[in-house]
């Protein structure tokens, strides 16, 4: 295989601009209430990527270049933000969950596997609530579950002021407009990443271009505006959850993983969760270890086909 195929990488003189290996193709669709751009590659079991706050669908190029010799991969931009366009202005999980939905019928997809990260994280766990017989299983990659006890605490912590910023109507806006990779670069890549130059300067200005109008900085405020909103759906779905979940947490702290996966088994009926700490890894974990990521996705994905082929088998 040419491996230059599936490469995906910026122009070192415009990092707007993306550069797609051959196995790799960009487009958008139309949908109900979003024109949602994506990039797809590859074949086999299907990988669908979300991303989070101050970051595009590009966070994922390191992975689905290391993933798509074996599977389908596809990331997206979340409505209003990057080269995405926002019809309606709803930016609860549960509506960006539908978006996802959406594309992947559209894209003809069958029972993918959701990976979100940040804000993504919980796009993917309101995926699985209202999909559940379309999901092979769900990785949520350091990102906030509201209406956890984990994740409601954790917002009110002085170093997560942005929760509370972010939910300010209209000043973020006026004041983050013209700064947004000054802002994202010290309130955040700086703040929460260990890994040394990751992401790279080049990598921080294209994402930082993905928000620089004000209806791209409205829709991502908007994920943290329907905080409420998010925090009632994952609380009124307590019905048993089979399908299995990884949770992939940064190294802070601890070495042992936080209580969220106890929270889900015990208090919201995920039967299958799994936690893990990745050491010595920051936040923006595709950009700090992106081979220690791709192995642990790859790792779970095993895990997920094993035992949708051994139910299909106890059917028979």
């Amino acid at each position: 295989m040419n491996n230059d195929a599936y490469s995906i990488g910026l122009d070192d003189k415009d990092p707007t601009h993306v550069l797609l290996g051959k196995a790799f193709r960009s487009d958008s669709v139309p949908l109900a209430g979003a024109t949602i751009h994506y990039v797809r590659g590859g074949q086999g079991p299907a990988l669908v990527f979300v991303h989070g706050f101050s970051e595009d669908w590009y966070e994922f190029a390191p992975i689905m270049s290391r993933l798509a010799q074996k599977y389908t991969v596809v990331a997206l931009d979340l409505r209003g933000i990057g080269h995405s366009i926002a019809t309606k202005p709803e930016f609860d999980a549960e509506t960006l969950a539908r978006d996802v939905h959406e594309l992947i019928s559209v894209l003809a997809l069958e029972n993918p596997y959701i990976v979100g990260h940040d804000m993504g994280a919980m796009i993917a766990y309101a995926y699985a609530r209202l999909f559940p017989l379309e999901t092979l299983g769900i990785a949520v990659l350091d990102g906030p579950l509201p209406g956890t006890r984990s994740t409601d605490i954790m917002v009110k912590l002085p170093m997560f002021w942005h929760f509370t910023f972010h939910r300010i109507p209209k000043v973020p806006e006026r004041l983050i407009k013209g700064r947004e990779y000054t802002y994202f670069k010290r309130a955040f890549y700086q703040r929460f990443a260990k890994t040394e130059d990751a992401p790279s300067e080049l990598v921080m200005r294209h994402y930082a271009s993905a928000y620089t109008s004000r209806a791209q900085l409205t829709a991502a405020l908007g994920l943290y505006r329907a905080y409420r909103k998010n925090r009632v759906f994952l609380k009124s779905h307590r019905e048993t959850l089979d399908i299995p979940i990884l949770i992939l947490e940064g190294h802070y702290f601890s070495e042992k993983p936080g209580p969220t996966a106890k929270e889900l088994r015990n208090t919201f009926h995920c039967k299958d969760v799994t936690a893990q700490v990745v050491s010595g890894c920051g936040h923006f974990m595709t950009d700090e270890q992106p081979d220690v990521i791709a192995s642990l996705l790859r790792k779970h994905i095993s895990k997920c086909l094993t035992n949708t082929a051994s139910k299909k088998l106890a059917k028979t």
